[in-house]
């Protein structure tokens, strides 16, 4: 399943300051057998392994 999403986040060499805003991104290939309860933090890591610069992600939106 594929799912748009926004958020925000920092990069690893300055953890604390959130200075991206993603308003709109898809994501790919998500199972459909990840629970609705476990999906942001399904997809937080995904975004995470996908992406080494981001430090944290925060404020993630199933839009």
């Amino acid at each position: 399943m594929d799912y748009r999403v926004s958020y925000e986040h920092s990069l690893k060499s300055a953890p604390v300051e959130f200075i991206v805003r993603a308003p709109s991104q898809l994501v790919e290939d998500i199972p459909a057998n990840v629970p609705r309860a476990l999906l942001p933090e399904y997809i937080t890591e995904l975004i995470l392994k996908r992406s080494p610069r981001i430090g944290k992600i925060r404020n993630l939106r199933i839009l």
